[in-house]
């Protein structure tokens, strides 16, 4: 453990930028773990853990969907390129393929507003009908649409629950074995917000709307896990996609998840992460082959694959309130630190 990135996340306590955190630091396949702060604040306090359960958010879309649908993709049951209506026969737009949800470029918009009475099938009909008027491949919109369409397609496909699909596809094969969907120790978990939309304190529920409406089981939301359980999949990663001596994921797959397949100008996206640009979260000590991704309840995972480096950040920074966004700043801010001090 270092002392001077031990510091400096219990000052990040004390400044309020969460109420704790749980960090794994990986460098060339050693970790340092770090556990500071508490997990929980209201309605009383509990001391943080390193086995702490956070609510993922939109690492989902990376750790459980991408990777799902990357091994359908070479086992031949889909490509890059087959058209989304191909599988959802009532998506109107023609053009959209795979390629463009995995790398947020299909055109749809971020969000869609819905009552907590909609179904999954209506939800995914909305999707279908606001594609009618999207053009896809010209620009970058990061979209939960995308991902929950991405989850509906690989339930499709296998005839099975995106939940076991995700475990016999991703988390058992990486030894995964405490990641979930709708966990089952709630005291495990750190407790998200008072939610605005349920009213009460969220502790083991999906903290994101639209994935609650779907039993806390979507593309783009609703894992559970902990900094032991990331670390095996940003090892496999860093090992281009080898896992255990077994390819989890050819290295071409990884190879896709550093490229930026984005148009100029656009935000830098490869298959599943935000590829590597000086103006964003990222260190400007980190290689040009770096990727990351967010969670909006306060996750993070940053992947350097030149310098064998990855970063996972575990908090629940909108505990008790998501008025608290002092997180944005410092993401930027710790993976210099890092960067600099490893």
């Amino acid at each position: 453990m270092n002392t001077k990135i031990e510091y400096f996340l219990e000052e990040s306590v004390n400044q309020n930028v969460f109420p704790g955190c749980c960090v794994a630091i990986i460098h060339n396949q050693i970790t340092d773990y770090y556990c500071v702060g508490n997990k929980s604040i209201y309605p009383c306090q509990e001391e943080n853990r390193i086995d702490t359960f956070y609510d993922l958010a939109s690492l989902s879309k990376v750790v459980g969907t991408t990777p799902a649908i990357l091994r359908l993709i070479q086992k031949g049951l889909l490509s890059y390129d087959t058209p989304v209506y191909t599988i959802i026969p009532e998506f109107f737009n023609r053009d959209i393929t795979i390629f463009h949800l995995l790398t947020h470029t299909s055109g749809l918009p971020a969000d869609l507003s819905w009552g907590l009475d909609v179904t999954k099938n209506q939800m995914v009909q909305d999707i279908s009908n606001v594609s009618s008027s999207c053009i896809p491949g010209q620009k970058v919109v990061y979209s939960d649409l995308g991902y929950i369409l991405l989850g509906y397609i690989i339930e499709s496909i296998t005839k099975k629950s995106l939940d076991k699909v995700v475990k016999e596809e991703v988390l058992l094969p990486l030894d995964m074995y405490q990641t979930e969907y709708c966990p089952k120790e709630h005291i495990q978990c750190a407790p998200t917000e008072i939610s605005p939309h349920f009213h009460q304190l969220l502790r083991g529920q999906v903290h994101d709307r639209k994935a609650y409406i779907m039993n806390g089981v979507a593309g783009h939301a609703g894992l559970f896990s902990n900094v032991y359980d990331l670390e095996m999949y940003a090892k496999m990663i860093l090992n281009y996609g080898q896992y255990k001596n077994q390819t989890f994921l050819e290295e071409q797959y990884i190879h896709d998840m550093f490229t930026n397949f984005s148009l100029e100008h656009q935000i830098p996206r490869g298959i599943g992460f935000l590829t590597y640009t000086p103006d964003s979260l990222f260190s400007s000590l980190n290689s040009i082959k770096t990727i990351a991704h967010t969670g909006f309840t306060g996750t993070s995972i940053l992947i350097d694959l030149q310098n064998q480096i990855a970063i996972i950040v575990l908090s629940n920074r909108v505990h008790p309130t998501r008025e608290n966004t002092k997180i944005l700043n410092w993401r930027r801010e710790f993976h210099d630190f890092v960067m600099e001090n490893i």
